[in-house]
């Protein structure tokens, strides 16, 4: 006799236009490996103006549920809507160009970490090979062993793959005011610090497969800058998120006009580099601080 069903596990994607078959691949292997009492839902909302044309063999072939917003959404109410989409009791939102490191144990690995914990990141992984600037950093800041991330769980929170509790989600959506591109999981992390929800970081990796080029990269990295500042602006943000911290230590010690004239002097410069084949973090960490630093930011009251 079966074990009866008493958890299902909603796995939702955000996609533009993407080709989902390798990712849905790798979660109908892990679906077979699901642990006992459990079953799994697949949902994919995509944002592009024309529907993808692989979406009737994936419904077919792996039981997605592909829901189509032609007009755009924006990243966050496109996870949300996803969210509402779906009928599991434990949500696992993956970016579409993420692949599990090790699909068979992927969905189990996290169905065993939900029993004990609201919200669980996975983590992130960059296959070998690549020469991007994009796999250069994220390879150098970003493929952080769980025992780290789990140091600062909610200032190392991300996106791109963790699971959550439903009702706890629907508690704390995505902002939907968040239109641009970046840090709405910098927010998302803050804000569950500020409720009191408990991060667990496990060893879960996805790789992740982004194709942008160094200036298509570059350009989202500032736009996520000019997002940052906005949240700042606001109050939604504070000095856990450590680019901001260096921030507010130059500002308070009177060096920030120091690093806004050097903005001006040099940061087309280190884009140029950027752009042009350096791969040093260092650099790259610095431009993002000349390119915060071009924002005039009133510290706004908390608003949480």
């Amino acid at each position: 006799m079966e074990a009866p069903i008493k958890n299902t596990l909603s796995i939702c994607i955000a996609c533009y236009g993407d080709d989902l078959s390798a990712l849905l691949q790798a979660l109908h292997l892990g679906k077979q490996a699901l642990p006992e009492g459990w079953t799994a839902e697949i949902i994919a909302g995509d944002q592009h103006p024309e529907p993808a044309a692989q979406a009737e063999q994936w419904e077919t072939h792996y039981g997605l549920h592909y829901l189509h917003h032609p007009n755009g959404l924006g990243r966050s109410n496109n996870r949300n809507t996803i969210a509402q989409a779906s009928t599991g009791n434990y949500l696992l939102f993956l970016d579409a160009d993420a692949l599990p490191v090790r699909p068979e144990q992927f969905l189990k690995s996290y169905c065993l970490a939900l029993d004990n914990a609201e919200v669980v990141v996975g983590g992130t992984a960059y296959q070998l090979g690549r020469t991007s600037l994009r796999h250069a950093i994220g390879q150098r800041k970003e493929a952080v062993p769980a025992i780290k991330r789990a140091r600062s769980p909610h200032a190392n929170f991300s996106a791109f793959n963790f699971a959550i509790a439903r009702a706890t989600f629907l508690q704390h959506p995505f902002d939907e005011r968040l239109k641009q591109y970046g840090h709405e999981d910098t927010l998302f992390g803050q804000e569950l610090r500020y409720a009191c929800k408990t991060v667990v970081h496990i060893d879960n990796p996805a790789y992740h497969l982004d194709g942008d080029s160094d200036a298509e990269f570059l350009e989202k990295t500032e736009v996520a800058i000019d997002n940052l500042a906005d949240l700042i602006r606001s109050g939604k943000i504070d000095e856990e998120v450590r680019l901001f911290a260096v921030y507010r230590k130059l500002q308070r010690t009177g060096v920030l006009y120091l690093i806004q004239l050097l903005r001006i002097l040099f940061a087309s410069s280190i884009r140029a580099l950027l752009i042009g084949g350096v791969r040093s973090v260092l650099l790259f960490d610095f431009y993002k601080l000349l390119r915060l630093s071009g924002h005039t930011i009133k510290i706004g009251r908390r608003n949480f």
